[in-house]
């Protein structure tokens, strides 16, 4: 799974510690990991896993038509 790409549409806010390690993805990783996204996501704008609408910081959540997304 490779969390850096969220889509083009994704709020420019939104970070995660994996953005900030250089890796390689082991391609096998889908056989020994659940699919659950345990990521650990925070807004730049609050420093908080929240955004300024009090809404959660999340990959799913932090996009295109979010009143707080840029």
């Amino acid at each position: 799974m490779d969390t850096m790409k969220h889509g083009s549409d994704a709020c420019t806010h939104l970070r995660h510690k994996g953005m900030y390690v250089l890796s390689v993805v082991d391609p096998d990783e889908t056989r020994f990991y659940d699919k659950y996204d345990a990521t650990a996501y925070w807004c730049t704008r609050t420093q908080k896993p929240y955004g300024p609408d009090n809404e959660p910081a999340h990959a799913s959540a932090c996009r295109a038509g979010r009143g707080c997304c840029r």
